[in-house]
């Protein structure tokens, strides 16, 4: 799947993380958090001087008449590397530029609200949409040990075609794909059209901010309640096969493989290292489940199999991502 992050003409990429690089190998990674300027300086999303510019006048292909189009505009940027003009949408009158460091001070107020601090930046499809995003000060834990992060992401569009959004959500956002699954999976967003104030908004902001807590305190008690339920090997077993239901009809391969899964599962169940301090519990088989899919579930053909697994992990779309859904619902409810 591709990361869409854009390519400079000197081979360069808009993009940084802090830490931890992104999955795709491509930017900057700082060696630890960075302030808005850095992020900015690092994605190569600094200076790009985002405005509108007016068509003006055209020429009427059909009766060679001038036409005055005094409501098109063209957003325009100047591209941080060969210092081009480079045009990025068409948009109307009432469109309001935002640039990329509003988008980092609008988050700032955030962060001197919040603690959090900035995590990744990028640019994508060619600058015409770019993300920032805040890692939340205080993972939730699990346990006492299980640690879970939650982030807010901001993304915004130069070319017209969307709105400035603010969401909570645990996907770390590092391409395209990733984005694309935090819009999905979100816990609270927050919304402004171009056409509106950005800059008078932050109260909103920060109300979706207490909703982020709200979120993460639900989940972190929801997984508490998997924890405090003890579970033995024949209930996992039972789990396992409501999960993952052999077909009446299944052919002698299909059968191979669901005996395969059902293996792993238990193994990583019983007997991984992995789940010691979460042993016999809801919670480890839930985590038996994700550790399989994330890290020990086949990859087919000739893509990078470490790759492929961290799409997998980060797509909230993937057939991955809606197993762990059902066996968190089926762990929860049973």
């Amino acid at each position: 799947m591709a990361h869409e992050i854009e390519i400079f003409a000197n081979g360069s990429a808009g993009f940084a993380a802090a830490g931890k690089p992104g999955w795709h190998g491509l930017g900057y990674t700082a060696p630890g958090p960075m302030t808005a300027e850095e992020l900015l300086s690092n994605a190569q999303l600094a200076g790009w001087n985002v405005r509108k510019v007016p068509v003006g006048q055209v020429t009427d292909p059909v009766t060679g008449l001038p036409v005055v189009t005094d409501e098109d505009f063209l957003v325009v940027r100047t591209n941080p590397v060969t210092g081009q003009p480079e045009r990025l949408g068409r948009v109307g009158r009432d469109y309001q530029v935002l640039q990329n460091e509003d988008v980092t001070g609008f988050l700032q107020t955030l962060v001197d609200e919040s603690g959090a601090i900035f995590d990744t930046g990028g640019s994508l499809n060619g600058g015409r949409r770019v993300f920032v995003t805040m890692r939340l000060p205080e993972p939730l834990m699990v346990g006492g040990f299980d640690q879970l992060d939650l982030y807010l992401a901001a993304f915004s569009r130069h070319d017209g075609w969307g709105s400035f959004v603010t969401v909570a959500t645990p996907v770390r956002v590092v391409c395209a794909n990733t984005e694309r699954a935090a819009l999905a999976n979100h816990a609270s967003k927050f919304t402004v059209r171009h056409t509106g104030n950005v800059a008078g908004r932050i109260a909103e902001a920060r109300e979706a901010l207490k909703l982020t807590w709200k979120h993460g305190e639900a989940f972190a008690a929801e997984a508490e309640k998997l924890l405090a339920v003890p579970m033995d090997v024949k209930e996992f077993r039972q789990f396992a096969t409501r999960l993952h239901p052999l077909p009446a009809d299944a052919k002698e391969l299909a059968k191979r493989n669901h005996d395969l899964t059902m293996r792993d599962l238990e193994y990583l169940f019983a007997q991984a290292p992995t789940q010691e301090p979460i042993r016999n519990t809801r919670w480890a088989a839930y985590n038996a489940v994700t550790e399989r899919l994330d890290h020990k579930s086949p990859v087919f053909g000739s893509r990078d199999v470490a790759t492929v697994r961290a799409e997998r992990a980060l797509l909230d779309d993937h057939d991955n991502a809606k197993l762990k859904a059902r066996a968190f619902r089926l762990l929860a409810t049973a």
